[in-house]
């Protein structure tokens, strides 16, 4: 009786909505980490095996998780550079699940899932090129010098896709090492040895994950 002579029903009330209020919060951080956790894990799983194997089998130099500092308050991102012996690859992943279609010149892109349903989301293509055009003000490497790939798993329809050209691709894991290949293979200088490891003592120099104790190596 003394309980409810303190707490009348507009307190109960108020009490109840703040424990659903906690509960969501709690919650919704519980997602977010079990997202990103999801997303480390695919990530892991789809991009990383594919990239590190062709660096190790040809013998190329590969940085993951590069992050370089271009202003007081802006950096860029690449999830692999493999240093190639004719070019430098700039690639990025992306975990699309459903149908991808778009054209070279959309900043936006249409994603449709399993159940029909599109969201819009930001053209991989144009913000790899800006990427690399940034990277080439940032070394003073030719910016013709550089492949920016835009790396998708399986789950992800490309078919429809028609943006390609020379320097910028949407590519699937399973055509990754194909298309290097390809690219390797085209009628043009290789880096003089020398000059490529000086550049890739460069990017790790501008490496900010260095200073976390992730150094550049030369996979074998």
């Amino acid at each position: 009786m003394m309980l409810f002579a303190v707490f009348g029903v507009k307190e109960y009330v108020l009490l109840a909505l703040a424990l659903v209020l906690v509960l969501f919060a709690i919650f919704s951080v519980f997602l977010f980490f079990r997202k990103k956790i999801l997303q480390r894990f695919a990530l892991l799983k789809y991009f990383y095996p594919v990239v590190r194997k062709t660096a190790v089998y040809y013998d190329f130099y590969l940085i993951n998780k590069l992050e370089i500092q271009l202003g007081t308050n802006d950096s860029l991102f690449v999830d692999h550079m493999l240093f190639g012996n004719k070019y430098i690859y700039v690639i990025n992943d992306y975990l699309f699940k459903g149908a991808l279609t778009g054209n070279r010149q959309d900043s936006k892109w249409i994603l449709k899932d399993k159940k029909g349903q599109e969201i819009m989301v930001d053209s991989p293509l144009l913000k790899n090129k800006q990427l690399v055009k940034k990277l080439s003000l940032r070394t003073s490497i030719d910016y013709e010098k550089f492949i920016a790939i835009t790396l998708v798993s399986k789950d992800t329809k490309i078919t429809d896709l028609d943006v390609n050209d020379s320097a910028n691709f949407v590519i699937d894991t399973r055509d990754f090492t194909k298309l290097i290949l390809k690219i390797e293979g085209r009628d043009i200088s290789p880096f003089v040895p020398e000059d490529l490891l000086k550049r890739v003592h460069e990017f790790d120099l501008l490496n900010l994950r260095k200073k976390r104790g992730q150094k550049w190596r030369k996979n074998r």
